[in-house]
């Protein structure tokens, strides 16, 4: 290894190095991932004068490095998902020398943002916004709180110091509360102090009349804190590291890489911009971050796609191994990516919005591995002189095709199959598509074929049927199975999962109200159980205008009424009575009928030779209220 220790300096010499742009991010490094919590933990470690670990910088001096390759600004303001992103320094043959940071970029992008910046993160209880918002997503500075320590027997991270990320509305109410239980000093202000060097003159010309100020001059913690404060940022040096020297670009990767081992786990897409970002004609991270951002800000489709799933997609299109090894993104393969870039970006797009099309939304997508199958036959197949992702979204065209799609992905979302080794399900998805890529339509037979007798058998049984049919409004594997049992939903419409019984008559303090259940314990039971009048057979997609009109009236009344119309055998029971008092039948014929229909839209054996994986999601999901 070329280089050495250098001489330590402090905290603040680090915060002047970034402003001065002399301490730079070079692409290969991840995104800031450390959470408010992680940061104020760091400070707290800090003030009680425990080790921070080395940090390793990369010298740059050659101006072809510098011409050739992108380095970037450390994050001032951090912002979850909306400003995440690191802004680009355009260096050249004459910028002036700089160290780039291999090892160390979470810890001085915490200590940066703590002292300099802000930390804006999502309220509790409140959805993602598509666009920034700082009412959702408030900016935070960092404070401590200079009157007492924290009691580190009920605190479970152990710290002694109480170190805050506050909006300004926080800050200012706890300012004005009469209890005066805290004082919160602004981390900002420690820079804005003189610079001295004797703790005497720091005491006296800086702690005593701050604190004489703010009515602390004789809280001794506050004292004693708000000089060590001073001590660790401004005068200990405690950013001790190694800078390498060498100026080739591979010795250094591999460098960064083999750093990069430990501590906070690198996401495969980090450790490909190592390998990738020298051989990209442009800015690889921002490709990857706009259309993430694209994605996830577009009304049409809203899904939070993150790097990794839209590089592994790259390796699925591109024929490569679809495994997450370095070794796959060699630079004839960045290459070829980089070279099928525009089409691929337009691919995943359509490929979304298509299955936003299906009635999957953000929060019923359970397995986000299972579109990319769906984004490589889009892309792979021709419909005369035109790849299929160009046309799949024209809705007087290609309906069949739609609905042979439609119909493979509601059940692999229903039976699970990406949970658990999705590299080996992809692989073999990806051969039979491509095998039967000439087909007229999606091979979804050949597909079922394939995983016949494995843990990914797509065929039903009739157990599998019932457990289905026993699935509970707000579950993720709901609106899928709602969609494949209606697959003649109007697919330019957004549709709501609502009960056609209205839960709210199915409260205990309202059962009780019912004459016809009076003196029937198991009729009682069987209108309490969530299971019955939770469950698919009481559920159904409604759209806008019939989830309005509907609201809680009684589903005899509500279809009773000219202007209501669900199509044709969307109940599927005839003859039946829909009154509240008839509950129990209208629960078991309309079982009964969707078990019918639904043997007749999916493929069936009996029984499954092997059990289904239990691991049958690959995403958390939490569906939303219809």
């Amino acid at each position: 290894m070329a280089g050495e220790y250098e001489k330590a300096i402090s905290i603040k010499d680090a915060v002047d190095a970034i402003n001065h742009k002399d301490f730079l991010l070079p692409a290969i490094q991840r995104k800031f991932v450390w959470s408010s919590h992680q940061i104020c933990v760091l400070f707290d470690s800090i003030m009680r004068g425990y080790p921070i670990n080395s940090f390793m910088m990369w010298e740059v001096n050659d101006e072809k490095l510098k011409n050739d390759y992108r380095f970037y600004e450390f994050l001032t303001f951090y912002c979850q998902r909306f400003h995440e992103e690191n802004p680009i320094v355009k260096t050249n043959a004459s910028f002036k020398n700089f160290k780039a940071i291999i090892d160390g970029q979470q810890r001085l992008t915490s200590l940066y943002i703590g002292l300099c910046g802000s930390y804006a993160y999502k309220q509790p209880r409140k959805h993602w916004p598509s666009t920034k918002d700082d009412k959702i997503l408030p900016p935070r500075k960092l404070y401590l709180d200079l009157k007492q320590p924290i009691d580190s027997e009920s605190d479970e991270s152990l710290m002694r110091y109480n170190f805050k990320f506050l909006t300004d509305s926080q800050y200012k109410k706890n300012t004005e509360s009469e209890d005066g239980k805290y004082h919160w000093f602004c981390l900002h202000d420690i820079l804005s102090f003189p610079q001295y060097g004797s703790s005497d003159d720091v005491l006296l010309d800086i702690v005593l009349p701050y604190l004489d100020k703010a009515n602390l001059s004789g809280n001794a913690f506050a004292r004693k804190t708000l000089l060590k404060l001073y001590d660790v940022v401004r005068s200990q040096r405690l950013i001790h590291y190694f800078n390498e020297t060498s100026q080739e670009i591979d010795h250094v990767l591999d460098v960064f890489i083999r750093t990069n081992s430990g501590g906070t786990k690198l996401d495969f897409s980090d450790l490909l911009m190592s390998i990738a970002i020298a051989h990209w004609d442009g800015g690889f991270r921002k490709e990857l971050d706009d259309l993430t951002r694209n994605i996830y800000q577009s009304a049409e489709m809203g899904f939070y796609m993150d790097r990794d799933w839209i590089l592994k997609t790259c390796l699925v299109l591109t024929e490569s191994d679809v495994r997450f090894k370095v070794q796959n993104f060699h630079s004839g393969q960045v290459e070829i990516i980089q070279s099928e870039w525009g089409g691929i970006k337009e691919c995943i797009k359509q490929a979304l919005l298509l299955i936003r099309r299906f009635g999957i939304n953000p929060q019923s997508l359970t397995s986000k591995n299972a579109v990319i199958p769906i984004c490589y036959y889009l892309y792979k197949k021709n419909v005369g002189n035109e790849r299929l992702y160009k046309v799949i979204n024209s809705l007087n065209k290609h309906s069949e095709e739609r609905i042979c799609i439609s119909k493979w992905f509601y059940m692999v979302l229903l039976k699970g199959v990406f949970g658990g080794q999705a590299d080996s399900t992809i692989k073999k998805m990806r051969d039979v598509i491509n095998q039967n890529i000439e087909s007229e339509f999606f091979p979804i037979e050949q597909v079922v074929e394939k995983f016949k007798g494995t843990n990914k058998d797509l065929r039903f049984d009739e157990d599998y049927l019932d457990s289905l049919l026993d699935i509970q409004h707000g579950e993720g594997r709901c609106r899928a199975l709602l969609h494949l049992l209606f697959p003649e939903m109007n697919p330019t419409e957004v549709f709501h999962i609502d009960h056609l019984h209205p839960r709210s008559w199915f409260e205990p303090r309202k059962l009780k109200q019912y004459p016809f259940l009076a003196d029937d314990s198991d009729k009682q039971a069987f209108y309490q159980n969530s299971h019955h009048w939770n469950s698919i057979a009481n559920l159904h997609l409604l759209n806008d205008s019939q989830n309005i009109s509907k609201s809680d009236r009684p589903l005899e009344e509500w279809l009773s009424r000219d202007d209501v119309y669900l199509g044709k055998d969307n109940l599927l029971i005839r003859d039946i009575s829909l009154s509240f008092e008839d509950f129990p039948e209208f629960y078991k014929k309309r079982r009964d009928a969707l078990r019918l229909r639904l043997r007749q839209r999916v493929f069936m054996t009996s029984p499954i030779p092997v059990e289904p994986s239990a691991d049958d999601s690959d995403d958390e999901v939490v569906e939303l209220e219809g």
